[in-house]
């Protein structure tokens, strides 16, 4: 006799969606981590901030406001597809 080929886990959509988006969150925060460093080390340091800089800030409040607004229409996608329909 041959054995049964082990069966995967049906595709968990959500769970891909929320780790897919943990990633992008960490990724973001570590190049606006990165670029927040390296802005305040040339302020300590004297040196010109130059272009990119200034608005790093604005940058980042924008790109977790977007983020934020993202992971809000997930899980609100995922609460209507649970709701059952009035019978």
């Amino acid at each position: 006799m041959t054995p049964e080929p082990a069966r995967r886990p049906p595709f968990d959509r959500e769970r891909f969606i929320f780790k897919t988006l943990a990633v992008v969150i960490g990724t973001q925060l570590l190049i606006y981590s990165l670029a927040a460093g390296v802005c305040g080390q040339r302020a300590l340091q004297g040196r010109p901030v130059g272009q990119i800089c200034p608005g790093t800030l604005e940058q980042l409040q924008g790109g977790f406001d977007s983020t934020l607004k993202l992971l809000l229409a997930l899980l609100g996608g995922a609460a209507l597809t649970r709701m059952a329909p009035p019978s």
